[in-house]
Order: C-alpha cells, then sequence, then structure tokens
C-alpha cells in the first residue's frame, strides 16, 4: 500500500516532471524502484493525471473558452484535437504493451531513453529557426506534432518534450511550441483519466489503487498545484532560455540510475 509521504513525493513527481519535459513516466517507474518497489502501480499513478488535468484546464481556461467560442480560432481548435489522433489510436494499440512490458519498467531502460531524447530535444532546438507562432499552426504541424505525442508512450520520451521537439523541428518558436503542447495535453489527459476510471471501476475500484481514497485524494492535489506552478515556470522559461538546462537534467538522472543500478548489482 502507498503511504501518505509516498503519495506526496509520487505526486509532486507527477506534477513537475509531467509538463516540464523531462519524462513524468520515466521519472515515476524510477521513483518507484528507488522506494524499493516491486512494481509501479500504474492505476495510481494514472489517477495523479487529475491533478495535472485540473492545472491544464485551470492555466489555459482562457484559452480554451476562446478556442471553443469564437469562430475566428475554430481552425486552431481543429488542429489541436487533429494532434491528438495519433496518440489516441497508439494508446488503444499500445495499452497493454505500456503496463506489461518489461522493458518500459527497467531503471536502464528508462535511463538510456533520457538521455537519447534529451540529446535529440538539443539538437531540435539547435537547428530549429524559432521564428513560427501558434497562429501559424497548419495541417502538416498537427500531424507531425502529434505523431511525436504518440511516441510519449514510451519511458523516458515524455509528452512535453516529444512536442517540444517536434514543434521545434517545424520552425516554432519556444513558447509557441510549448503552449501548442499544453492545449494538446488537455483532450488527451481526460481521454486517459476517463479510460482508466472505467478501467477502475472494472477492475476492482479502489483496491486497484493500492492506496487509500484520502492517500489518493493527497497526491492528486499535490500533482495539481504542483503541475500548475510547472506550467507556467516553463513558460516563462522559455520566452528567454533555451532547453540546456532540462537536457541536463535528464542526463544527471540517468547517471544517477546507473550509477545506484550497478551498486545494487554488486551488492
Amino acid at each position: 500500500m502507498i503511504s501518505w509521504w509516498e503519495a506526496v513525493l509520487l505526486g509532486l513527481v507527477q506534477g513537475l516532471t509531467e509538463f516540464i519535459p523531462v519524462s513524468s513516466s520515466a521519472h515515476l517507474n524510477i521513483t518507484h524502484w528507488l522506494l524499493g518497489g516491486e512494481e509501479r502501480y500504474l492505476t495510481f499513478d494514472v489517477m495523479l493525471h487529475i491533478g495535472t488535468l485540473a492545472a491544464l484546464a485551470f492555466y489555459f481556461r482562457g484559452d480554451w473558452a476562446e478556442l471553443l467560442r469564437n469562430p475566428q480560432q475554430s481552425k486552431l481548435r481543429n488542429l489541436v484535437f487533429a494532434a491528438c489522433v495519433p496518440a489516441v489510436i497508439a494508446g488503444l494499440l499500445l495499452r497493454d504493451l505500456e503496463e506489461n512490458s518489461p522493458y518500459f519498467k527497467e531503471p536502464i531502460f528508462n535511463a538510456v531513453m533520457l538521455i537519447v531524447m534529451g540529446l535529440v530535444l538539443l539538437w531540435a532546438d539547435k537547428i530549429g529557426r524559432k521564428q513560427r507562432t501558434l497562429e501559424q499552426v497548419n495541417g502538416k504541424d498537427a500531424l507531425f506534432i502529434g505523431c511525436a505525442q504518440a511516441l510519449a508512450l514510451v519511458p523516458g520520451v515524455s509528452r512535453s518534450g516529444a512536442t517540444l521537439t517536434a514543434g521545434l523541428f517545424r520552425q516554432f518558436t519556444r513558447e509557441a511550441a510549448a503552449r501548442y503542447s499544453f492545449l494538446m495535453s488537455l483532450p488527451i489527459t481526460l481521454g486517459a483519466v476517463v479510460f482508466e476510471g472505467k478501467g477502475l471501476m472494472k477492475e476492482g475500484g479502489l483496491d486497484s489503487l493500492h492506496a487509500s481514497l484520502p492517500i489518493t485524494l493527497l497526491g492528486i492535489a499535490v500533482s495539481g498545484i504542483s503541475g500548475f506552478w510547472a506550467i507556467g515556470f516553463l513558460l516563462n522559461y522559455l520566452k528567454t532560455k533555451d532547453v540546456s538546462l532540462f537536457v541536463a537534467w535528464r542526463i544527471l538522472v540517468a547517471l544517477m540510475v546507473f550509477a545506484v543500478y550497478f551498486a545494487r548489482s554488486r551488492g
């Protein structure tokens, strides 16, 4: 069973790393591994997305009100939803792989993916011209960025990291790429929470969470508060700075995983 302090820790990890391009799934996997857990409680982790969903909805409430009510925003709205299609298809087809793949839960695999995708993000940031704005998104952009988002099923890729990388490859500014990424995240996260919630009811209710209801609500609250902060931090940070900080963090976490893994192997 998950304790209150583990719920706080996991909520912080989810909230901060869901939006900062360092991969929440890899960080959750690594956190469970460092805590000594033999498995990652995927249902509990998905429930933490309720907090980050609330953070997204509240932070971008004005943007979504404009998208839904203003006819002049219909093109951008449709392209946001269109970009979600590849991730939905991938999620439905590969959900069993996400839950049962032994590689996805392995700390070394997660560490390697953190480094690889971090370097790809750095490459995109270096070669991208950063000229295009959110208003210039077109169908090709939506398809390319949407396919990149689908790759986030693999731990270490990161939904925000993959979409930010794709946006930079498409010559968007860092802030525009990040904002489009966040707009895409709301319907995808909502769909994941609803889908997992239905599964929760079929598979035994709260027992499948491996946590009590108060503990689960605590984790959700922490993920929401920390997630709201992370959104604002990233958008403001990318106005004036590049992605090297996040790439450095990815490499640092990966090196820590390698060190702990080989230390435990020797022990």
